[in-house]
Parts: structure tokens; C-alpha cells; sequence
């Protein structure tokens, strides 16, 4: 058999076998098939003679010669993503301006991290966020008043460039003796009679309204706040309902402050994507920021998954 050499490639897979404990999830994570990356996992295996990981537990359980090769992975990944970077500052210079808007008020929990790890990559690039909330952040790109924005959908617009981050649950909330409690999954007709509390944004970014409520003829009374803890005070306290995304709210449920349940079989989904100017692909920083902001949120917020 031909030797198998240990290239980068495998090592990112096996960071995302570690960081997703699935064989599908990591698949998706380094945009393999199921198959072709179990295949990868393999051809090591038979190198080293030893296997890596067990098959059948949930999330994956390394063997002693695995976690020998995820130690050399964190070793190895972080120095050469730095060389990467310093390259890139040597071709296209140190400096520069990145300015984020947002259309979701949730967006700085997740955010935030990211652009912290981002301005130790790139000291000398200013980073900012335009002020508010926005409900037409790509008419900021295109008015060069934002460099970089995190939208829900994706509208084909000339000149802008639309990349995936990740998808999330949506949960619906209320208080722990709430009578909706008692359900685990939430349909159309149970927000019929309830207090809805949502964020004071337009009605075509609410996905429940759009997905679960509208389709049913269904819009129950509204009460709005600009905070997340507002809204859970409100949800604990009974005063309505509320649909968030789960990694927001996992906190507050860790504590008992109020309870979760899914809404529809199928489940709630929405997405993020970043949207950038089309000029400004080739910019190394910008670039940078992408996947800072996509492996940030894929390896540390809880329920998201990869979208292609």
C-alpha cells in the first residue's frame, strides 16, 4: 500500500470529528462527503495500524493514538494559521477599516468573541460596528457606510457577495408553570390565545410569523423589548410567550429562569449569512473575519449547525 503522508487536511478533520463528536457534522464542517471522509479516516488508520476513534458511541470517543493526533493538531493549526496571516499582512499591508452592521439583536452575543479574536489577528485594522439595528444592512454596503453585514436571507443583490455562517434552533419559551409547559411541541394554534414577545423589528424578519403563524392565519397580540433579559424577565414572570434562538437563551435555562420547547415538529430554523461588497473579496482581513466569525460560533455556541 502506497504510504499515507499526515497532512494539514487531516488534521482539521480530526479537530472536526473532536469539536462536533459526529461523523456527519464534521463532514459538513470541512465540506466532505460522509463517505469521503470517512475514507480519509481510514486510509490513516491503516497507516498507523491503529484505529482512531470508536465507531459506535455518541459523541465519538477517541482511542489513546486519536487524542495523540488531535494534541498535534492544536499544536500544529494555530501556528499555521498565524504564518498564513502574517503572509497575508506582508502582500497586502497591516492596515485597513471593517465596519459591521446587523439586523438581529442577538448577533452581539455571538459577535463579540469573534471580533476580539479578530483584532489579535489584526491589531492595526479598525473594527467597529455601526450603531443600531438595521433592517437594510446592504443598502449600508452599498452606500459604503458598512464594509460587512450578518443577514438573515439571502437576496440576490448586484455587487454583493453572500456567504453562509450557520444555522440555529429557534425554541419557544415561557414560565415554568406556564400551561404551554406541559407541552413539548408547540404548534401554529398555541400562540393563538397568547402574549407574543418578540423584538420590535419588522414582521418579515420574524421567522415564526412567517414560517409557523402567517401560513395559519394566526398573529397573536404583541409585546416588544430591545433586550434579551428583558424579554425572559417578561416570559418568567408570565406576561407572554416568547421564540428565541436556543444558543441565546441556553443560559437563562441552565438556571431555571424559564423553560424551552420546540416549536413544530420539525422544528424552528434560521439562518445567518455574512454579506460583503463583491470589490472587496480579495481582501485578506475580510476574509479573515469570515472565518474567524464561522469557526468562533461553530466551536463554541451550543445547537448550531454547518449551512451550506
Amino acid at each position: 500500500m502506497k504510504p499515507i503522508f499526515l497532512e494539514l487536511r487531516h488534521l482539521k478533520t480530526l479537530i472536526a470529528l473532536k469539536q462536533t463528536g459526529s461523523v456527519s457534522s464534521a463532514a459538513a464542517r470541512v465540506y466532505l462527503t460522509q463517505s469521503a471522509l470517512s475514507h480519509q479516516i481510514k486510509l490513516l488508520e491503516e497507516q498507523y495500524g491503529l484505529p482512531l476513534f470508536e465507531r459506535k458511541t455518541t459523541p465519538l470517543h477517541f482511542t489513546v493514538a486519536g487524542e495523540r493526533l488531535i494534541q498535534l493538531a492544536n499544536e500544529i493549526l494555530p501556528k499555521v494559521i498565524e504564518a498564513e496571516r502574517d503572509l497575508s499582512r506582508l502582500k497586502q499591508g497591516e492596515a485597513g477599516e471593517l465596519r459591521i452592521a446587523v439586523e438581529c439583536h442577538t448577533c452581539f452575543d455571538w459577535l463579540m468573541p469573534a471580533m476580539d479574536s479578530f483584532r489579535r489577528h489584526w491589531p492595526l485594522v479598525e473594527l467597529d460596528i455601526v450603531s443600531g439595528f438595521h433592517t437594510d444592512t446592504i443598502g449600508l454596503l452599498l452606500t459604503h457606510r458598512a464594509d460587512w453585514a450578518v443577514v438573515s436571507e439571502v437576496e440576490e443583490t448586484p455587487g454583493i457577495v453572500h456567504k453562509p455562517l450557520f444555522s440555529y434552533e429557534m425554541v419557544g419559551l415561557c414560565a415554568k408553570d406556564h400551561p404551554l409547559a406541559a407541552k413539548e411541541v408547540w404548534q401554529a394554534e398555541d400562540f393563538s390565545d397568547q402574549t407574543w414577545i418578540t423584538y420590535p423589528v419588522p414582521d418579515d424578519m420574524l421567522d415564526l410569523l412567517r414560517k409557523v403563524l402567517r401560513p395559519k392565519g394566526i398573529n397573536p397580540i404583541r409585546r416588544t423589548s430591545e433586550l434579551t433579559i428583558a424579554m425572559i424577565q417578561l416570559v418568567a414572570s408570565k406576561r407572554g410567550i416568547a421564540a428565541l434562538p436556543f444558543w441565546a437563551v441556553k443560559p437563562y435555562l441552565d438556571r431555571g429562569y424559564v423553560v424551552a420547547r420546540k416549536i413544530t415538529e420539525q422544528g424552528l430554523y434560521s439562518n445567518l449569512y455574512a454579506a460583503y461588497r463583491e470589490t472587496d473579496a480579495d481582501s485578506a482581513y475580510l476574509k479573515d473575519f469570515y472565518e474567524t466569525v464561522k469557526e468562533e460560533s461553530l466551536s463554541t455556541l451550543p445547537g448550531l449547525s454547518v449551512l451550506e
